[in-house]
């Protein structure tokens, strides 16, 4: 009885849904987004990371359900990056991770550019 009720309540009292920001990104999109954030020698944490990468693709920051899936995204990212050296961990602050540029040289622009044995 009472779910039935919270369907019909006010939209204030209703609570946020989780958003699944699944096809909202390219296939590396984000990892890449946050290396260049990340390229100044600077050291941001997740959430400011996550904040760069809505910006870059104009999602909405204020959209708390939203903002928390792209943070579950980018923490993935991040962490795949780290295995490939893209990024590094530098401490936890607060409960959240400060991330800093890697040490990886990446070759991706070399290898996709055209070559030729003469």
């Amino acid at each position: 009885m009472n779910a039935t009720i919270e369907l019909f309540a006010a939209p204030e009292r209703q609570r946020a849904r989780y958003i699944v920001s699944h096809g909202f990104f390219k296939k590396g999109e984000i990892a890449e987004i946050c290396v260049h954030h990340l390229g100044d020698g600077v050291e941001m944490t997740t959430r400011e990371l996550a904040e760069r990468v809505m910006i870059e693709r104009d999602l909405e920051i204020t959209d708390t359900a939203l903002r928390n899936s792209v943070v579950f995204k980018v923490v993935q990212a991040l962490r795949h990056a780290k295995r490939r050296k893209l990024v590094r961990m530098v401490e936890k602050r607060q409960g959240l991770c400060v991330w800093a540029a890697g040490d990886a040289v990446t070759l991706r622009v070399v290898a996709s550019s055209p070559f030729r044995l003469d």
